[in-house]
């Protein structure tokens, strides 16, 4: 089993007008959340480790995951609201990314959620994206990684986000450590 870790979210398309009017479509997103689909949809067995709302979003992003076969033992369920990520496009056609996720369910982990033991089912960890880079999630995945290292593969996929993490040097800081952790990174 692939234990996938970060976020899952709501991507909010906001469609072109010039009215009062912003039409806008949702949908499922989040790298990790993404990853554990396609794990399972190859048909590898997936489990995701990360923060779920009770809100509409996340009940929404809860469903989809398992009814693609992903294992949500070890979700970690909340009141706090789904983080949002926003898309436009500027005039020339170019997206642009608004972040709205401080104190959302995916970012609100601590240490204190982390299982407190794998099973030997679980061979790999799966780390991204942003969450790795914001507190406190982002300490509680590196505390993981570091637990787990050497006994299980980990691979990392940093994904940055200058509109969410702003202070480069702070993000390479964390890279670095999650980098010490990582038999496979994905960068593009």
């Amino acid at each position: 089993m692939i234990l996938v870790c970060g976020e899952a979210l709501v991507d909010l398309f906001i469609e072109p007008s010039d009215g009062p009017v912003m039409p806008a479509r949702a949908v499922a997103g989040g790298s990790p959340f993404n990853v554990a689909i396609g794990l399972a949809r190859l048909g590898a067995p997936a489990a995701f480790f990360g923060g779920l709302s009770s809100d509409v979003f996340g009940r929404r992003l809860a469903d989809m995951l398992e009814r693609e076969g992903v294992d949500l033992g070890y979700a970690v369920r909340s009141d706090r609201l789904t983080t949002l990520s926003v898309v436009s496009t500027d005039a020339d056609g170019s997206p642009a990314y608004a972040f709205h996720g401080e104190g959302k369910a995916d970012r609100m982990i601590g240490a204190d959620a982390l299982p407190a033991e794998l099973p030997d089912a679980v061979t790999a960890i799966a780390l991204g994206s942003y969450t790795i880079a914001v507190d406190p999630v982002g300490p509680a995945l590196l505390a993981l990684a570091r637990r787990e290292r050497g006994r299980r593969v980990v691979s990392l996929d940093p994904n940055i986000r200058p509109t969410v993490t702003p202070d480069l040097a702070a993000w390479r800081r964390r890279f670095d450590a999650f980098l010490d952790c990582a038999a496979i990174v994905k960068a593009s």
